[in-house]
């Protein structure tokens, strides 16, 4: 239940907040990042489970919980490589010094390393399951879904028990605006809100660069 939508809706939202304040494109560029080709493989981490679900069904609902266990790690890791190559000084990669980022972009990295970190953390303690709020299944939840969950039918989905691990970190929060149709139920992890969160974070961020770079050329 990755919602690598919400992310994106995330960072969108940062973008345009920072484009309107600052009434300049050229933050898009993200000139200042480092191996941005890692989003690459950190996206595919994200929805090829997704992919998989709708290529070969029996076969991911067989090892459903390993592969998003898998995934989840795989995520984690690249997420992480990419934070760290980013937050290491610049004379280890430039001698440009405008190849860095400042200290705003770099806080706004924090929220959504802790957001994966939590999402990985809550399916890894609970073998690639989501814990849910018994709460929600009285929320606009269709019967049909109620009872898949309580029979365990959704193999991905159980509700939180007293050896719930992390249940804090589980789909515990109606969040029915974004994702109504989209899943099964419409919830949400405070660690993935966490994580979208720190996205607009970077969103905004990106505005907070100062060109001085561009500004001493022009005085050359």
């Amino acid at each position: 239940m990755d919602k690598l939508l919400l992310n994106l809706f995330g960072l969108s939202a940062g973008l345009l907040v920072g484009i309107l304040l600052k009434r300049t494109w050229r933050p898009l560029l993200f000139e200042s990042w480092r191996a941005l080709f890692l989003l690459i493989p950190a996206t595919l981490a994200s929805s090829s489970f997704f992919i998989l679900m709708r290529l070969w069904p029996d076969r991911v609902m067989r090892d459903g919980p390993f592969l998003l266990m898998s995934l989840a790690l795989l995520r984690f890791f690249i997420w992480s490589l990419f934070f760290l190559i980013n937050t290491l000084p610049a004379s280890l990669f430039s001698k440009q010094a405008d190849t860095k980022l400042n200290v705003m972009q770099k806080l706004a990295m924090l929220p959504v390393l802790l957001g994966i970190s939590g999402e990985t953390a809550v399916l890894l303690v609970n073998h690639g399951t989501w814990p849910v709020s018994e709460i929600l299944l009285t929320r606009s939840v269709p019967p049909a879904v109620i009872a898949g969950i309580r029979n365990n039918a959704y193999i991905f989905l159980r509700l939180i028990t007293p050896e719930t691990g992390l249940p804090w970190l589980g789909q515990i929060w109606p969040f029915p605006v974004f994702f109504q149709g989209l899943t099964a139920i419409p919830a949400i992890s405070p660690a993935e809100l966490l994580t979208a969160a720190g996205f607009f974070l970077i969103g905004v961020s990106q505005f907070s660069v100062h060109p001085v770079h561009h500004s001493a050329r022009t005085s050359q």
